[in-house]
Protein backbone atom coordinates (compact mmCIF):
# COMPACT_ATOMS: atom_id res chain seq x y z
CA UNK A 1 0.00 0.00 0.00
CA UNK A 2 1.43 3.38 -1.03
CA UNK A 3 0.74 6.38 1.18
CA UNK A 4 2.10 9.91 1.46
CA UNK A 5 4.83 10.03 4.10
CA UNK A 6 3.76 13.46 5.37
CA UNK A 7 0.10 12.46 5.79
CA UNK A 8 0.89 9.29 7.72
CA UNK A 9 3.49 10.99 9.91
CA UNK A 10 1.14 13.85 10.84
CA UNK A 11 -1.73 11.47 11.54
CA UNK A 12 0.38 9.31 13.88
CA UNK A 13 1.79 12.39 15.65
CA UNK A 14 -1.78 13.61 16.18
CA UNK A 15 -2.80 10.17 17.42
CA UNK A 16 0.00 10.19 20.00
CA UNK A 17 -1.70 13.12 21.78
CA UNK A 18 -4.59 10.81 22.67
CA UNK A 19 -2.69 7.75 23.90
CA UNK A 20 -1.96 6.49 27.39
CA UNK A 21 1.42 7.54 28.81
CA UNK A 22 1.82 4.11 30.39
CA UNK A 23 3.95 2.02 28.02
CA UNK A 24 2.61 -1.16 29.59
CA UNK A 25 -0.96 -0.26 28.63
CA UNK A 26 -2.49 -1.41 25.33
CA UNK A 27 -3.75 2.18 24.98
CA UNK A 28 -0.15 3.40 24.62
CA UNK A 29 -0.40 2.06 21.07
CA UNK A 30 -2.47 3.15 18.08
CA UNK A 31 -4.78 1.08 15.92
CA UNK A 32 -4.45 1.26 12.12
CA UNK A 33 -7.19 -0.32 10.05
CA UNK A 34 -7.75 -0.30 6.30
CA UNK A 35 -11.12 -0.91 4.66
CA UNK A 36 -13.08 0.47 1.72
CA UNK A 37 -9.97 2.26 0.35
CA UNK A 38 -9.61 4.21 3.58
CA UNK A 39 -7.12 4.08 6.45
CA UNK A 40 -8.50 4.70 9.94
CA UNK A 41 -6.00 5.66 12.62
CA UNK A 42 -7.43 5.37 16.13
CA UNK A 43 -6.01 6.31 19.50
CA UNK A 44 -7.54 6.72 22.93
CA UNK A 45 -6.87 6.94 26.62
CA UNK A 46 -9.19 6.99 29.62
CA UNK A 47 -10.48 10.49 28.71
CA UNK A 48 -10.16 11.15 24.97
CA UNK A 49 -10.51 9.31 21.68
CA UNK A 50 -9.28 10.40 18.24
CA UNK A 51 -10.19 8.85 14.87
CA UNK A 52 -8.53 10.09 11.66
CA UNK A 53 -9.27 8.93 8.13
CA UNK A 54 -6.83 8.94 5.19
CA UNK A 55 -7.36 7.92 1.57
CA UNK A 56 -5.78 4.62 0.57
CA UNK A 57 -5.35 2.37 -2.47
CA UNK A 58 -5.24 -0.70 -0.23
CA UNK A 59 -7.57 -3.41 -1.48
CA UNK A 60 -6.86 -5.91 1.28
CA UNK A 61 -8.31 -5.15 4.73
CA UNK A 62 -5.65 -5.08 7.45
CA UNK A 63 -5.76 -4.27 11.15
CA UNK A 64 -2.62 -3.65 13.23
CA UNK A 65 -1.65 -2.22 16.60
CA UNK A 66 1.69 -0.38 16.69
CA UNK A 67 3.95 1.72 18.92
CA UNK A 68 3.43 5.34 17.75
CA UNK A 69 6.78 6.71 18.93
CA UNK A 70 8.87 4.12 17.08
CA UNK A 71 6.84 4.73 13.94
CA UNK A 72 7.12 8.52 14.23
CA UNK A 73 10.91 8.31 14.69
CA UNK A 74 11.21 6.25 11.51
CA UNK A 75 8.89 8.45 9.43
CA UNK A 76 10.77 11.60 10.48
CA UNK A 77 13.92 10.23 8.83
CA UNK A 78 12.27 9.32 5.51
CA UNK A 79 12.63 12.05 2.88
CA UNK A 80 10.65 10.42 0.06
CA UNK A 81 7.17 11.75 -0.58
CA UNK A 82 5.63 8.29 -0.53
CA UNK A 83 6.26 5.10 1.39
CA UNK A 84 4.96 1.58 1.07
CA UNK A 85 3.55 -0.16 4.10
CA UNK A 86 2.65 -3.83 4.24
CA UNK A 87 1.64 -6.27 6.95
CA UNK A 88 3.77 -9.41 7.09
CA UNK A 89 2.69 -11.86 9.81
CA UNK A 90 3.13 -9.95 13.08
CA UNK A 91 5.19 -7.10 11.62
CA UNK A 92 4.62 -3.88 9.73
CA UNK A 93 7.04 -3.46 6.82
CA UNK A 94 7.88 0.13 5.84
CA UNK A 95 9.76 0.69 2.57
CA UNK A 96 11.10 3.84 0.95
CA UNK A 97 13.64 3.70 -1.89
CA UNK A 98 16.57 1.59 -0.67
CA UNK A 99 15.41 1.81 2.94
CA UNK A 100 13.19 -0.75 4.60
CA UNK A 101 12.38 -1.72 8.16
CA UNK A 102 10.07 -4.01 10.05
CA UNK A 103 8.23 -3.09 13.24
CA UNK A 104 6.65 -5.55 15.61
CA UNK A 105 2.87 -5.25 15.90
CA UNK A 106 0.56 -6.28 18.73
CA UNK A 107 -2.66 -8.21 18.58
CA UNK A 108 -5.27 -5.57 17.61
CA UNK A 109 -7.91 -7.43 19.63
CA UNK A 110 -6.35 -6.15 22.89
CA UNK A 111 -7.23 -2.56 21.91
CA UNK A 112 -10.47 -1.84 23.81
CA UNK A 113 -12.33 0.55 21.54
CA UNK A 114 -14.68 2.96 23.32
CA UNK A 115 -18.14 2.93 21.78
CA UNK A 116 -19.94 6.21 21.20
CA UNK A 117 -23.09 7.01 23.14
CA UNK A 118 -26.12 6.08 21.06
CA UNK A 119 -28.14 9.04 22.30
CA UNK A 120 -26.45 12.34 21.64
CA UNK A 121 -27.70 15.83 20.85
CA UNK A 122 -26.39 18.25 18.23
CA UNK A 123 -25.30 21.46 19.97
CA UNK A 124 -23.94 23.61 17.17
CA UNK A 125 -21.68 24.04 14.18
CA UNK A 126 -18.59 26.16 14.75
CA UNK A 127 -15.56 27.16 12.73
CA UNK A 128 -12.57 25.10 13.82
CA UNK A 129 -10.43 28.23 14.03
CA UNK A 130 -12.90 29.83 16.45
CA UNK A 131 -13.12 26.82 18.77
CA UNK A 132 -9.35 26.36 18.78
CA UNK A 133 -8.93 30.05 19.60
CA UNK A 134 -11.33 29.82 22.56
CA UNK A 135 -9.45 26.79 23.89
CA UNK A 136 -6.00 28.28 23.32
CA UNK A 137 -6.89 31.48 25.16
CA UNK A 138 -8.17 29.68 28.27
CA UNK A 139 -6.18 26.46 28.58
CA UNK A 140 -3.35 28.02 30.60
CA UNK A 141 -5.65 28.98 33.45
CA UNK A 142 -7.21 25.83 35.00
CA UNK A 143 -5.60 24.30 38.08
CA UNK A 144 -4.92 20.79 36.77
CA UNK A 145 -4.27 19.42 40.29
CA UNK A 146 -7.24 20.95 42.10
CA UNK A 147 -9.22 18.44 44.18
CA UNK A 148 -12.38 20.20 43.00
CA UNK A 149 -12.72 18.69 39.52
CA UNK A 150 -14.73 21.65 38.22
CA UNK A 151 -11.62 23.83 38.44
CA UNK A 152 -9.46 21.49 36.34
CA UNK A 153 -11.34 21.89 33.05
CA UNK A 154 -12.69 24.52 30.67
CA UNK A 155 -16.31 25.60 31.07
CA UNK A 156 -18.13 25.98 27.74
CA UNK A 157 -21.45 27.85 27.60
CA UNK A 158 -23.47 27.89 24.40
CA UNK A 159 -26.53 30.12 24.56
CA UNK A 160 -27.97 33.44 23.40
CA UNK A 161 -26.10 33.12 20.05
CA UNK A 162 -22.82 33.17 21.99
CA UNK A 163 -20.20 30.62 22.94
CA UNK A 164 -18.08 31.32 26.02
CA UNK A 165 -15.02 29.54 27.37
CA UNK A 166 -14.07 30.10 31.02
CA UNK A 167 -11.34 28.70 33.25
CA UNK A 168 -10.06 29.50 36.74
CA UNK A 169 -7.51 28.40 39.34
CA UNK A 170 -9.08 30.33 42.28
CA UNK A 171 -6.57 33.20 41.94
CA UNK A 172 -7.50 34.30 38.43
CA UNK A 173 -10.20 33.68 35.86
CA UNK A 174 -10.27 34.02 32.08
CA UNK A 175 -13.52 34.37 30.15
CA UNK A 176 -13.54 34.56 26.34
CA UNK A 177 -16.72 34.90 24.31
CA UNK A 178 -17.59 34.85 20.61
CA UNK A 179 -20.75 35.01 18.54
CA UNK A 180 -21.98 31.61 17.36
CA UNK A 181 -25.39 30.24 16.43
CA UNK A 182 -26.50 27.12 18.31
CA UNK A 183 -29.27 24.56 17.96
CA UNK A 184 -29.65 24.03 21.71
CA UNK A 185 -28.35 25.67 24.87
CA UNK A 186 -25.59 23.73 26.59
CA UNK A 187 -23.18 23.99 29.52
CA UNK A 188 -20.19 21.64 29.51
CA UNK A 189 -17.03 21.40 31.61
CA UNK A 190 -14.50 19.98 29.16
CA UNK A 191 -11.73 17.78 30.57
CA UNK A 192 -8.31 19.42 30.30
CA UNK A 193 -7.02 16.46 28.26
CA UNK A 194 -9.83 16.98 25.75
CA UNK A 195 -9.06 20.68 25.54
CA UNK A 196 -5.37 19.93 24.98
CA UNK A 197 -6.21 17.53 22.17
CA UNK A 198 -8.36 20.13 20.40
CA UNK A 199 -5.62 22.70 20.90
CA UNK A 200 -2.81 20.55 19.51
CA UNK A 201 -4.14 18.80 16.42
CA UNK A 202 -4.69 20.60 13.10
CA UNK A 203 -8.42 20.66 12.36
CA UNK A 204 -10.04 22.94 9.80
CA UNK A 205 -13.39 23.91 8.37
CA UNK A 206 -16.74 23.64 10.13
CA UNK A 207 -17.00 21.37 13.17
CA UNK A 208 -20.13 19.66 14.39
CA UNK A 209 -20.42 19.50 18.17
CA UNK A 210 -22.59 16.91 19.92
CA UNK A 211 -23.12 16.11 23.59
CA UNK A 212 -23.75 12.72 25.15
CA UNK A 213 -24.43 11.81 28.74
CA UNK A 214 -20.77 11.95 29.79
CA UNK A 215 -18.94 13.00 26.61
CA UNK A 216 -18.60 15.71 24.03
CA UNK A 217 -18.15 14.77 20.36
CA UNK A 218 -16.51 16.94 17.71
CA UNK A 219 -16.65 15.90 14.06
CA UNK A 220 -15.18 17.31 10.87
CA UNK A 221 -14.53 15.83 7.43
CA UNK A 222 -11.69 13.41 8.22
CA UNK A 223 -11.38 13.66 12.00
CA UNK A 224 -13.54 12.92 15.02
CA UNK A 225 -12.71 13.72 18.63
CA UNK A 226 -14.49 12.63 21.76
CA UNK A 227 -13.72 13.64 25.32
CA UNK A 228 -15.21 12.96 28.69
CA UNK A 229 -16.77 15.92 30.45
CA UNK A 230 -16.67 16.82 34.14
CA UNK A 231 -19.88 16.45 36.07
CA UNK A 232 -20.50 19.27 38.49
CA UNK A 233 -21.31 22.97 38.69
CA UNK A 234 -18.79 25.54 37.57
CA UNK A 235 -18.64 28.49 40.01
CA UNK A 236 -20.84 31.49 39.17
CA UNK A 237 -18.09 33.73 37.86
CA UNK A 238 -20.55 36.52 36.98
CA UNK A 239 -20.50 37.52 40.63
CA UNK A 240 -16.85 38.60 40.40
CA UNK A 241 -16.87 40.27 36.97
CA UNK A 242 -16.40 44.00 37.42
CA UNK A 243 -19.24 46.30 36.40
CA UNK A 244 -18.21 49.28 34.28
CA UNK A 245 -20.77 51.48 36.01
CA UNK A 246 -19.20 50.98 39.45
CA UNK A 247 -15.50 50.65 38.56
CA UNK A 248 -12.59 52.90 37.74
CA UNK A 249 -11.56 52.37 34.11
CA UNK A 250 -8.29 53.17 32.34
CA UNK A 251 -6.90 52.15 28.94
CA UNK A 252 -3.34 50.86 28.49
CA UNK A 253 -1.14 50.08 25.51
CA UNK A 254 -0.77 46.29 25.62
CA UNK A 255 2.81 46.17 24.34
CA UNK A 256 3.96 48.94 26.70
CA UNK A 257 2.32 47.19 29.65
CA UNK A 258 3.93 43.85 28.75
CA UNK A 259 7.43 45.29 28.45
CA UNK A 260 7.10 47.33 31.66
CA UNK A 261 5.92 44.32 33.66
CA UNK A 262 8.73 42.15 32.26
CA UNK A 263 11.43 44.71 33.04
CA UNK A 264 10.15 45.58 36.50
CA UNK A 265 9.66 42.03 37.72
CA UNK A 266 12.92 40.51 36.45
CA UNK A 267 14.73 40.93 39.80
CA UNK A 268 11.93 39.42 41.91
CA UNK A 269 11.66 35.63 42.02
CA UNK A 270 8.36 35.91 43.91
CA UNK A 271 6.82 37.66 40.85
CA UNK A 272 5.17 40.28 43.09
CA UNK A 273 4.88 43.76 41.60
CA UNK A 274 3.25 46.98 42.78
CA UNK A 275 1.05 48.78 40.27
CA UNK A 276 0.70 52.40 41.34
CA UNK A 277 -2.08 54.23 39.49
CA UNK A 278 -1.69 58.02 39.47
CA UNK A 279 -4.85 59.56 38.02
CA UNK A 280 -3.60 63.15 38.09
CA UNK A 281 -0.46 62.46 36.06
CA UNK A 282 -2.05 59.64 34.02
CA UNK A 283 0.93 57.44 34.86
CA UNK A 284 1.19 53.80 35.83
CA UNK A 285 4.25 53.12 37.98
CA UNK A 286 5.14 49.43 38.02
CA UNK A 287 7.76 48.52 40.61
CA UNK A 288 9.29 45.49 42.29
CA UNK A 289 11.61 44.90 45.25
CA UNK A 290 13.38 41.65 46.11
CA UNK A 291 14.57 40.29 49.47
CA UNK A 292 17.96 41.95 49.05
CA UNK A 293 16.28 45.36 48.86
CA UNK A 294 17.01 45.83 45.17
CA UNK A 295 14.38 47.87 43.35
CA UNK A 296 13.26 47.96 39.74
CA UNK A 297 10.56 50.21 38.29
CA UNK A 298 9.09 51.48 35.03
CA UNK A 299 6.41 53.99 34.01
CA UNK A 300 3.83 53.98 31.25
CA UNK A 301 1.03 56.39 30.44
CA UNK A 302 -2.66 55.56 30.24
CA UNK A 303 -5.91 57.04 28.99
CA UNK A 304 -8.61 57.69 31.60
CA UNK A 305 -12.12 56.51 30.75
CA UNK A 306 -13.53 57.07 34.22
CA UNK A 307 -11.32 57.06 37.30
CA UNK A 308 -11.40 58.95 40.57
CA UNK A 309 -9.01 57.09 42.86
CA UNK A 310 -5.24 56.89 43.04
CA UNK A 311 -4.11 53.62 44.59
CA UNK A 312 -1.49 50.88 44.61
CA UNK A 313 -2.39 47.28 43.80
CA UNK A 314 -0.02 44.35 44.31
CA UNK A 315 -0.28 41.73 41.58
CA UNK A 316 1.47 38.60 40.29
CA UNK A 317 3.56 39.57 37.25
CA UNK A 318 3.36 36.08 35.71
CA UNK A 319 -0.44 36.17 35.83
CA UNK A 320 -0.46 39.48 33.96
CA UNK A 321 1.98 38.21 31.32
CA UNK A 322 0.07 34.95 30.87
CA UNK A 323 -2.87 37.01 29.67
CA UNK A 324 -1.02 39.77 27.81
CA UNK A 325 1.08 37.26 25.85
CA UNK A 326 -2.01 35.40 24.64
CA UNK A 327 -3.78 38.32 23.01
CA UNK A 328 -2.99 40.77 20.20
CA UNK A 329 -5.21 43.90 20.61
CA UNK A 330 -3.28 47.15 20.82
CA UNK A 331 -5.33 48.43 23.77
CA UNK A 332 -6.37 46.67 26.99
CA UNK A 333 -8.76 48.12 29.54
CA UNK A 334 -8.14 47.85 33.28
CA UNK A 335 -11.11 47.97 35.66
CA UNK A 336 -10.45 48.32 39.40
CA UNK A 337 -12.11 49.46 42.64
CA UNK A 338 -9.87 49.13 45.68
CA UNK A 339 -6.43 47.70 46.39
CA UNK A 340 -7.97 44.61 48.00
CA UNK A 341 -10.63 43.75 45.43
CA UNK A 342 -10.07 41.81 42.18
CA UNK A 343 -9.06 43.76 39.08
CA UNK A 344 -10.26 42.94 35.56
CA UNK A 345 -8.47 43.31 32.24
CA UNK A 346 -10.75 43.52 29.21
CA UNK A 347 -9.81 43.42 25.53
CA UNK A 348 -11.51 42.99 22.15
CA UNK A 349 -9.97 41.12 19.24
CA UNK A 350 -11.97 40.77 16.04
CA UNK A 351 -15.04 38.79 17.19
CA UNK A 352 -13.64 37.81 20.60
CA UNK A 353 -14.19 39.53 23.93
CA UNK A 354 -11.71 38.82 26.75
CA UNK A 355 -12.33 39.31 30.46
CA UNK A 356 -9.48 38.41 32.80
CA UNK A 357 -9.89 38.60 36.57
CA UNK A 358 -6.94 38.68 38.99
CA UNK A 359 -7.02 38.73 42.76
CA UNK A 360 -4.49 41.11 44.32
CA UNK A 361 -1.74 40.03 46.70
CA UNK A 362 -2.83 40.97 50.21
CA UNK A 363 -0.16 41.20 52.89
Amino acid sequence: MLIKTKDLKEAIINASFSTSKDKESSLYNILIETKNNKIEIKSQNNITKLVQTLDSNQEEDIKILIDPQKTINILKEIKDKEIEIKKEDNTLKISSGNFKTKLKTLNPEIFPEIKETVEKSKICDIEAEKLKKLIKETIYCPDKNDIAREYTGIYLEIKDKTIKATATDHYRLINVSAENEAEIEAEIILENSGANLINKIPIEGVLEIYSGENEIYINCENTSISSKIIKGNFPDYNQILLDKETSNIIELNREELKEAVKRSSVINENREISVNININNKELLISSQNQEGEISEDKISFNTIRANDNLTIKLDSKFILDFINQITPKIVTLLYRTSEEPVMFEAKEENLLYKYIMTPIIE
